[in-house]
């Protein structure tokens, strides 16, 4: 009977321990997140791609790379998220405003390149990005990262 005691109380004081403990799931996350930073991208919580002005709710994650040059920021949403919003290149889906046609081929050759989990490419004040669902693994990032540094470098060379 002592050692049952024994037994059941260092299972009562181990068992909040074991809620420390990272799921797969977020293991996998937070290795992606952590790769995120190698390779420049900045990661944080973003509303939906397709949210209307007054939905606010932080509900996806943006993978994101700064804006080179202070001269090329600009408001564009292109998502495959929802039928919201109107016809974009290659299937995708413009809100809030639409990018410069100077854009439509560089954009041609980027969006068929992302991985199925990304569903939307977002241009605000802090930089370019992609919404994505971090399902995927770290070559879905490799892939992201390239397309959003081929992105990046678009902008800097051809914004005055």
């Amino acid at each position: 009977m002592t050692w049952l005691l024994i037994v059941l109380a260092v299972a009562v004081v181990l068992s909040p321990l074991m809620w420390f403990r990272q799921s797969p799931r977020q293991k996998l996350i937070t290795d992606l997140r952590r790769s995120a930073s190698a390779l420049g991208l900045q990661v944080s919580l973003h509303r939906r791609p397709d949210a209307r002005e007054e939905e606010t709710r932080l509900e996806t994650v943006c993978y994101r790379l700064p804006w080179l040059s202070d001269n090329c920021r600009q408001d564009w949403v292109i998502h495959r998220h929802s039928s919201r919003g109107w016809d974009g290149p290659a299937g995708w889906l413009w809100t809030l405003a639409q990018v410069a046609p100077e854009w439509d081929a560089v954009l041609l050759d980027v969006l068929p390149q992302l991985p199925a989990g990304v569903s939307a490419v977002v241009a605000n004040s802090a930089g370019l990005g992609v919404i994505w669902n971090e399902r995927e693994d770290a070559a879905d990032l490799q892939k992201i990262a390239t397309q959003l540094k081929k992105l990046q470098l678009y902008a800097k060379e051809n914004c005055q």
